[in-house]
């Protein structure tokens, strides 16, 4: 594919000579992102040939029949906050910036939802939410995010044992198919429903339709997502073991119970990152503080925290822990980045970390309740084993083992993330974070488990699935987007 300038004058025509421009000087700002090392994108920048802003749905539609018809790929960006390469056009092409589509377009109170457009903000929405006395949970990403985008790549959330993992919270979308045509999910699909307000029909159920496909099955336009009445007090609990088989345990009778608006089982730098700025320092707190942490975080009326907090304890006690938060004040700060992870000190560090060392993740599942602790043996046999990962003036494992478990569904599920610490684009380091990737599913064979490989180096390690779910998914990519023009290269090829 060469550049045209006639397909320049047909997007101008569309959007404007003013939104539409091939300049090299604007190019060249899209042609990377914010990774730190650039050579592991590519040996060169990749800028795209044509830069876009729409301003409308419309606009979106016209633009995408418009490549189809070119065959020229697009690749598409919200803010844009990336370090895998997820928005830096992989040959050429158009590079859609939604940067114009930023509007609020309702905060629905009676029926606690919010209408959006891609370029809203964590932070924007947060802020709105907030002056009705209700939240938005959100994962650990930084607040300048965009909403629909964060929600598209479908994380787990700190709230996950209240409000369920992050694409949940999708009520209803209305996104454009990579042949031109509009698409909706939810209840607002009905012509004779003037809202989207469950998001189970009419019809299959295809409201996760976007959801993990990283633009590949379209772009979503318009977003209404679920929000949460904030409590009227908050506290938080850290219980602490130096068990896995132990924690687990804890974990899972809490998740069972459904108590706590929180409930995660954090280890070893995981959980000391937070306190901390140095990798000295995190190695120090390691040291120092016990394994594991359930990270628990009560929200409601006084009676329910202080129900709650007796029957945290009771299964403390019965578990052998300890209750940290007891002896150790700070770590009750963190009731607020489970209360809504955004407007709070949390979203600086995120950024910190997410550009930084600390961003790959080696590995992620849904192992069954009771085989959480396995799963963690096998990750932790994985990291040790890794020659340069073990290595104790280069990875050192035995300081950097992690794990973050969600509940959700009353226990009945786990989502776990299993993470090693790195720069996310130092190419040595992606060379062991394949490695180490590769290895893990191997180690949990061993024990008879089945564990999904996951990682996220830049470009060809772009977070995917395995085996018959990539199968399933590719039938529906290739159904959809027959030539491959949608974020072409990286999920699909």
């Amino acid at each position: 594919m060469e550049k045209s300038d006639m397909l320049l004058r047909e997007l101008q025509n569309i959007v404007s000579v003013e939104w539409a421009s091939d300049e090299p000087e604007l190019t060249c700002a899209y042609s990377r992102d914010v990774n730190m090392y650039p050579q592991n994108l590519s040996s060169v920048l990749r800028p795209p040939f044509y830069v876009v802003l729409p301003g409308t749905a419309e606009e979106v539609q016209k633009i995408v029949a418009l490549a189809r018809l070119h065959k020229t790929p697009i690749t598409v960006q919200t803010t844009g906050l990336n370090v895998c390469g997820i928005c830096v056009p992989p040959r050429g092409g158009i590079l859609m910036d939604m940067k114009r589509m930023d509007k609020v377009l309702e905060i629905d109170e009676q029926n606690m939802t919010a209408t959006i457009e891609p370029y809203v903000s964590i932070a924007r929405l947060s802020c709105e939410l907030q002056k009705r006395g209700m939240y938005l949970p959100v994962p650990g990403n930084p607040s300048t995010a965009s909403v629909i985008s964060n929600i598209l790549v479908g994380l787990g959330l700190k709230v996950t044992n209240r409000v369920g993992r992050q694409e949940k919270g999708i009520v209803g979308f209305k996104m454009v198919l990579p042949d031109g045509s509009f698409f909706k999910a939810g209840s607002g699909a009905d012509p004779f429903i003037p809202k989207s307000f469950w998001p189970h029909g009419p019809g299959p159920d295809l409201h996760l339709l976007p959801v993990h496909a990283l633009g590949t099955t379209g772009i979503v336009t318009e977003m209404t997502v679920k929000c949460w009445l904030r409590g009227e007090e908050y506290k938080e609990l850290w219980v602490s073991y130096e068990d896995i088989d132990k924690a687990a345990e804890a974990f899972m009778d809490l998740s069972r119970r459904e108590i706590a608006k929180g409930l995660n089982l954090y280890g070893g730098n995981k959980y000391t990152s937070y306190a901390t700025d140095t990798r000295e320092a995190i190695e120090r707190m390691v040291r120092a503080n016990p394994e594991f942490q359930l990270v628990l975080s009560l929200e409601g009326t006084k009676r329910r925290i202080e129900y709650e907090e007796g029957l945290i304890r009771e299964v403390a006690k019965k578990t052998g822990g300890k209750i940290l938060t007891d002896k150790f004040a700070p770590y009750k700060t963190f009731v607020e980045s489970h209360a809504g992870m955004s407007g709070s000190f949390y979203s600086d560090y995120s950024m910190k970390y997410w550009g930084s060392r600390g961003a790959n993740w080696v590995v992620a599942g849904f192992p069954t309740p009771d085989r959480l602790a396995d799963q963690y043996r096998a990750y932790s046999q994985a990291v040790m084993d890794d020659p340069d990962y073990a290595d104790v003036d280069f990875g050192h494992a035995e300081f950097w083992r992690s794990i973050i478990a969600y509940p959700f569904e009353g226990g009945h599920y786990i989502f776990a993330e299993h993470g090693i610490d790195s720069h996310p684009g130092d190419p040595k380091w992606q060379e062991v974070v394949k490695r180490i990737g590769s290895a893990i599913p191997r180690y949990g064979a061993q024990r008879r488990l089945v564990i999904m490989g996951y990682n996220r180096a830049p470009r060809e390690g772009l977070p995917r699935v395995t085996g018959p779910y990539w199968d399933v998914a590719n039938k529906i990519h290739t159904r959809l987007d027959p030539d491959n023009l949608m974020q072409p290269g990286f999920v699909y090829s």
